[in-house]
């Protein structure tokens, strides 16, 4: 696991357990509730850590997902993990997602 504040534990485990249509927003927006002085790029860290850990795949892949479908991108140091989320999605979940096959 991770070795990530207990906030950020705390945070990733409160996201990989939700079943509503959450978006990135929503996860930069709580962040920043919990810890003031975070910031979007600490939301990406913790994202980019979980990743890395193999854990909380369900938060990783809809943080992602939800940015990429606003922005069409992802920011370069999240870059790798899109195309590893990408890589594991089925045509349903592809097509739910509005992707591409080029995405």
């Amino acid at each position: 696991m991770a070795h990530l504040a207990l906030y950020k534990l705390d945070l990733l485990d409160a996201f990989e357990s939700r079943r509503d249509e959450w978006t990135y927003v929503d996860f930069e927006k709580l962040l920043t509730k919990v810890r003031p002085s975070a910031s979007y790029q600490d939301a990406k860290g913790i994202i980019l850590a979980a990743h890395q850990d193999g854990s909380w795949p369900k938060t990783v892949k809809r943080y992602l997902l939800s940015n990429y479908r606003v922005h069409q991108n992802v920011s370069a140091e999240l870059h790798n993990a899109l195309i590893d989320v990408l890589s594991t999605l089925t045509e349903h979940e592809r097509q739910a997602w509005g992707l591409s096959e080029s995405a």
